[in-house]
């Protein structure tokens, strides 16, 4: 089922002090693995679809695909716009029934990236969706990593009117990390409210598990699953030709991987 109220529904995980992974996913065959696995564990979870995704399947194809999925699943499904890199982007997401949007101004200097975060997050929540935004950045594709400061934190947060914000920590897209959880701490406690994070594959699962208690709702899951599928497709192949069971092995890799997931963060039995 597709959650109702976005923006309620992230405030009640950021008060209930767990967070959700939010996969990125960009086929048939991984999403539905994520939602097998979701259901299994009687989690809530997330399917975001990333630029690069979109820009791979189509918008509207994989909007109704991921629609279809999550109105037949029994668990809530947020989907979810992953890195978002303009206006325009964002609101054809929004008009496509996305329920959550990210923004990723943290190329920007701070102003600019302020005043474009309200701007989508304003027909957002014209529309009942959540909206995401970013200071700092997390390396990989989005560049070197930069670490937040906590006072642009919180004025993301008054300013720019996001319902959660990607803090930069110490996590990095794809690779493992360690997080600053000193800094984690002092940004929770400046803002008050839900944060994300990124590069969240390689986090470090004592750190994770302490990051979701200092108010941490969504944790991004792109490499990990992704590795997963591929690792189980290469099994596959090496066994048989027959796709079914080549696409059936790499579902199962990533219900494995999703599985492991829901209980790192504490998603598992929420639903």
């Amino acid at each position: 089922m597709r959650v109702r109220d976005p923006r309620q529904f992230i405030q009640d995980v950021w008060k209930a002090r767990y967070a959700i992974p939010a996969f990125d996913v960009c086929n048939l065959e991984l999403a539905a693995a994520v939602l097998q696995a979701a259901e299994e564990a009687r989690a809530p979870v997330i399917l975001a679809t990333y630029t690069g995704d979109i820009d791979h399947a189509g918008l509207r194809p994989l909007a109704r695909l991921l629609q279809t999925l999550a109105d037949e699943a029994r668990v809530p499904v947020l989907i979810h716009l992953d890195h978002g890199q303009d206006f325009s982007t964002a609101v054809r997401c929004l008009a496509e029934g996305y329920g959550s949007v990210m923004f990723d101004g943290s190329h920007l200097p701070l102003e600019d990236n302020l005043r474009e975060t309200r701007r989508v997050a304003q027909v957002a929540h014209a529309l009942g969706a959540a909206m995401e935004g970013e200071v700092g950045s997390f390396g990989g594709p989005q560049g070197a990593v930069l670490f937040t400061d906590p006072a642009d934190a919180a004025a993301m947060f008054e300013e720019g009117e996001v319902d959660m914000l990607a803090v930069s920590v110490g996590s990095v897209h794809g690779q493992r990390s360690r997080l600053d959880l000193d800094r984690l701490g002092r940004i929770a406690a400046r803002v008050r409210g839900p944060l994300v994070l990124h590069g969240g594959s390689g986090i470090d699962p004592g750190d994770l598990r302490q990051a979701v208690e200092l108010g941490v709702v969504k944790v991004n899951i792109g490499h990990g699953v992704f590795s997963a599928w591929l690792q189980g497709l290469r099994e596959g192949l090496a066994s048989s030709s027959v796709h079914y069971e080549v696409l059936g092995r790499g579902m199962a890799a990533v219900r494995e991987e999703a599985r492991r997931r829901f209980v790192m963060t504490g998603a598992a039995g929420r639903a």
